[in-house]
């Protein structure tokens, strides 16, 4: 596995000491995002590995004006992000797999009539509580696992489903999909992918932080327990006894700071055998993160 960390510093969040720095330390690996229309709002992104010199020299520079409390080097500003990538023996070697969706669309299902029922005030935690409905020309039309801005409207191709079927994977329902434009129309394309296998909690093994530069501080927390907003500065570790041997799971906790139209959701693992069945049929709009279960 190579690990990086993807640093992001841009003027107009008054973090112009940090673009200067990245510029004029690390000039052939800072790129600039867009174009600065006026002084002050130049936007710049580096990648570095995450194990280097030059990562530690960033983390030092960022960290040490954190403790100075330096405006756009402090909470709630977050400044990077890790990234991971792997050789296809070390997905093949894995025993779960983090699926990410990568494939994003809008309007949301509540946009389009879906009904929910909020549950918690603080973080936007509900339930859906109506056949989901979408406008369908929207779902990214080449992409077999996609989601709706609302972060828990989880789409997926007749091709996912019936690969699903066939092997006798266990873990997910493939509920109705309407038609926007005729909402009595059960979409033959597309489904909802409601995920009813338990992934459990999280082990302590997992690293959890604001960003690469804050580790063991969240963003923020549901003060009812629901939720968090935070990154994870280490791959994910999942409790064993309480993984209950589906090929799809969902974790008990729900990540993401929600409100109006976005509801926290929580994380989804597969399997080494789903992940192989839809790596053989080629299915694409997601992507894959090792994780353990200790």
């Amino acid at each position: 596995m190579a690990e990086y960390v993807n640093i992001r510093a841009s003027g107009i969040l008054g973090q112009e000491e940090l673009v200067g720095f990245l510029k004029s330390r690390f000039p052939a690996a800072t790129k600039q995002i867009g174009r600065a229309v006026e002084p002050g709002t130049e936007c710049v992104e580096m990648r570095v590995p995450s194990n280097s010199p030059e990562f530690e020299e960033i983390r030092e520079f960022i960290v040490t004006r954190r403790k100075q409390q330096v405006p756009g080097f402090c909470p709630p500003l977050t400044i990077g992000w890790y990234l991971r990538k792997y050789t296809k023996t070390e997905l093949l070697d894995a025993e779960i797999l983090l699926l990410e969706r990568v494939s994003h669309f809008e309007p949301s299902g509540e946009e389009c009539g879906t009904v929910y029922e909020t549950l918690c005030k603080h973080c936007n935690w509900g339930r859906q509580i109506s056949d989901l409905i979408l406008d369908l020309r929207r779902v990214p039309q080449h992409k077999d696992i996609s989601e709706t801005i609302a972060w828990v409207e989880w789409v997926v191709s007749s091709r996912f489903a019936q690969i699903f079927a066939a092997n006798k994977f266990i873990g997910a329902e493939f509920q109705p999909i309407f038609d926007l434009r005729n909402p009595i129309k059960r979409s033959d394309k597309w489904s909802q992918l409601t995920v009813t296998g338990a992934a459990g909690s999280l082990a302590r093994a997992t690293k959890l932080g604001r960003d690469p530069f804050s580790p063991s501080e969240v963003s923020w927390r549901c003060s009812l327990g629901h939720s968090v907003v935070t990154q994870f500065l280490s791959e994910i570790h999942l409790k064993r006894s309480e993984w209950d041997g589906s090929d799809i799971a969902i974790t008990s906790a729900l990540f993401g700071q929600g409100r109006n139209l976005l509801r926290p959701t929580p994380l989804i693992f597969i399997s080494q055998r789903l992940y192989r069945a839809i790596s053989a049929a080629g299915l694409t709009g997601f992507s894959l993160e090792v994780a353990h279960l200790a």
